[in-house]
């Protein structure tokens, strides 16, 4: 197993993209029988960019296939995202190195 992320860029106006993607979060959650280990939301000029890190390729593809997770974003009025998936390489800092905090 390794690790996977997922980059969905929303198109549009990103102070509107934020609140419906607020709104549907807990729907998103209660869909879906596993978790990212990330989840990052980022405001780019384009609209917004969601990133999901994930354990390994096939909890990835099981949540993105999940039929009610366009439902979700349809009933919230979120445009079709732009979608990549990546293998990651590596994940965090070398904790052996560095101490975690300064």
């Amino acid at each position: 197993m390794s690790n996977v992320i997922i980059l969905y860029e929303f198109h549009g106006d990103s102070e509107d993209l934020k609140k419906r993607l607020d709104a549907l979060v807990d729907e998103v959650v209660e869909m879906s029988s596993a978790r990212p280990i990330i989840h990052l939301t980022v405001p780019r000029e384009y609209g917004l960019m969601v990133a999901d890190v994930w354990s390994d390729e096939q909890a990835l593809r099981d949540f993105e296939q999940n039929p009610r997770l366009r439902e979700i974003l349809g009933a919230h009025g979120m445009p079709e995202p732009k979608i990549g998936i990546y293998p990651v390489h590596r994940l965090g800092w070398p904790v052996s190195s560095q101490p975690m905090y300064r």
